[in-house]
């Protein structure tokens, strides 16, 4: 009887711990989790690009690279700035905007880019597709007769991919 109850409570124990490791597993496919990630939409050698991190902030840039490297050869734009998420609505905080001089050719690093002082927040809901692979912006809608973007989707990229913005 004694060996029973031991077994039993042997199985009992097994199971909380294996309903703890379950419970880790699917926390890790939170939206938050899921959207802290360096995500891209490109045209040919062009790029728009976000990278979310844990700490609560994000980067975004607009940028051409190379179609032999796939490196950044020119920045056209960048923010940074500060992001919430409440369910699947993601409010970005952009902080500071760097926007390109269309009088020089190119700029190698984002610092090179005119910080044009203003801030501006944006309000957007997520959602994921392919597998998590896929992020989709859904923008708020546009007043009558405005010409705005409705919707926009980024495909997860590798951290190395598009070099990480460098602040030299």
């Amino acid at each position: 009887m004694k060996f029973s109850i031991i077994k039993l409570l042997g199985l009992v124990l097994l199971c909380a711990l294996s309903s703890c490791d379950l419970e880790d597993t699917k926390t890790d496919n939170t939206i938050e989790n899921l959207l802290l990630a360096r995500w891209a939409n490109t045209d040919g050698n062009s790029a728009f690009v976000y990278a979310f991190l844990s700490d609560g902030t994000f980067w975004s840039a607009r940028v051409i690279t190379s179609p032999s490297t796939n490196e950044i050869v020119d920045y056209r734009y960048y923010a940074t700035g500060v992001f919430t998420l409440e369910d699947n609505e993601l409010s970005l905080f952009f902080q500071e905007i760097y926007e390109h001089d269309d009088s020089q050719v190119q700029y190698p690093n984002p610092t090179d880019l005119t910080l044009n002082g203003q801030t501006s927040e944006e309000l957007v809901t997520i959602s994921f597709g392919n597998n998590n692979q896929e992020l989709t912006f859904t923008f708020q809608p546009c007043a009558p007769n405005e010409n705005c973007v409705t919707e926009i989707s980024f495909e997860r990229v590798p951290v190395g991919w598009c070099g990480t913005p460098s602040s030299s």
